[in-house]
């Protein structure tokens, strides 16, 4: 490698200590009608889990 050439290391990391982040009502519910729906207070799904990834570009 010279002076016009290089390499390049990227690393990019989402929810790293994979904390639990619960969804607990459906996407589509509102305010008014929270309390009576009758999935009030279940987890029913979860967002994403610990993504991570590692790029090498070279450069010339």
């Amino acid at each position: 490698m010279s002076e016009r050439q290089r390499l390049e290391v990227r690393a990019e990391a989402f929810n790293i200590l994979n904390g639990v982040r619960p969804i607990l009502t459906a996407p589509n519910t509102n305010t008014v009608n929270l309390a009576s729906a009758s999935t009030f207070g279940r987890i029913l799904s979860a967002q994403d889990p610990r993504i991570m990834q590692f790029a090498l570009k070279y450069v010339f």
